[in-house]
């Protein structure tokens, strides 16, 4: 059965922290109103352990996460480790919304995420799968109560399988528990205007990656770079986007002033509410 996205939105979006709001009647020259929650997908803080990671997330006040930590991806990822690293996010009060896998490339990969889904609590992974995966995927979805997100992403050095809108589409036609992970950065790299973008998948998005870029694989502050994220973000809040839009800076040890950064333009471009 197919899933729109709103009710998918519905029922992935219950948890705590964040800036969920509801959308009320604009009026001149008020700011959209979001519904999305704003959060962080960690490779932002890589270098971080989970400790710095829960202290960068109550200083920048972004306490619902896609933990997208390289140390957690298949197939490197730990999976004895990842009930330790559930228990101490929760006790940090921080809310593991979704986790990013990595790119599933081989059988036994779909096994070990569906597990590690599991370990994590989400309802929701992100990452890549080959062409031929896809189906599979999708079938361990179903069975294991969870979706997965299509990852669109640049290289500079080879073309991805999921590089354009046309691309991700194909990979989600005929698989209702797959969805877009929408990431505005690699969108840009990849020579899409991310609002045009969006706006050709946004009935499959579930969760956005909110980046900016001014030179292919160059990350820059939301709103110095060539996207129009302004543009961008005042599109998904009047669309009454709901689910994750998680900030992502990819440059530097440990950006905390970019993100701060982000996070206010973010804001003064959409009314998030008390957060």
């Amino acid at each position: 059965m197919h899933v729109n996205r709103r009710e998918f939105i519905g029922a992935i979006s219950v948890g705590v922290g964040g800036a969920a709001v509801s959308v009320g009647k604009l009026h001149a020259g008020d700011k959209p109103a979001a519904a999305f929650t704003l959060g962080l997908g960690t490779y932002t803080f890589r270098n971080q352990d989970i400790a710095g990671l829960i202290e960068r997330c109550r200083d920048l006040n972004l306490r619902t996460i896609e933990l997208s930590h390289p140390q957690f991806m298949l197939p490197q990822a730990d999976l004895s480790t990842f009930s330790t690293v559930r228990r101490q996010l929760v006790a940090g009060g921080v809310d593991l919304r979704s986790w990013f896998c990595g790119d599933l490339t081989k059988a036994s990969d779909i096994d070990r995420m569906r597990e590690g889904a599991g370990l994590f609590g989400v309802r929701t992974v992100s990452g890549s799968a080959t062409h031929e995966l896809l189906d599979a995927v999708n079938a361990a979805c179903d069975k294991g109560g969870f979706r997965f997100g299509i990852h669109n992403h640049y290289f500079a050095n080879r073309k991805f399988l999921y590089e354009s809108p046309d691309e991700v589409l194909k990979a989600l036609y005929g698989r209702p528990a797959l969805f877009s992970t929408f990431d505005t950065g690699h969108m840009i790299a990849c020579g899409f205007d991310p609002t045009n973008a969006y706006e050709k998948l946004k009935s499959h998005i579930g969760i956005i990656h909110l980046k900016d870029e001014d030179a292919p694989g160059h990350c820059v502050v939301i709103g110095k770079g060539k996207g129009d994220m302004a543009h961008f973000l005042r599109t998904i809040s009047q669309d009454h986007f709901g689910g994750l839009a998680a900030i992502e800076f990819e440059e530097g040890s440990d950006p905390r002033e970019e993100v701060a950064q982000c996070a206010a333009f973010i804001r003064d471009q959409v009314s998030l509410g008390a957060l």
